[in-house]
């Protein structure tokens, strides 16, 4: 049986490391967000995922695209349904055009 891989969080590493290279407590970038400390703890542990408002936050923030964030949150989230749905989604016929 082949071993899965676990599946990292893309935006939530991402953030850590802006923490990390910027110096920044988890406190002091809720308090600059405008988010509870536990909301942002669980966004870095992958509890919770970024939402639209995060991602607007941030890019202001850090000063890049929102759009940055929303496509690191959909790229884990892509994956992780691929995963997840991979018997059911195996299962969908492809529509057959007559040519």
């Amino acid at each position: 049986m082949k071993k899965e891989i676990p599946l990292s969080n893309s935006a939530a590493a991402m953030l850590r490391d802006y923490l990390e290279d910027h110096e920044l407590t988890q406190s002091r970038l809720a308090a600059d967000l405008h988010i509870s400390p536990q909301l942002l703890n669980d966004i870095l542990a992958s509890r919770r995922l970024l939402t639209p408002e995060h991602c607007l936050k941030l890019g202001r923030y850090f000063g890049n695209e929102p759009q940055y964030w929303v496509r690191l949150q959909n790229h884990y989230l892509f994956r992780k349904i691929q995963r997840e749905k991979a018997a059911e989604l195996a299962a969908v016929t492809p529509l057959k055009v007559a040519s």
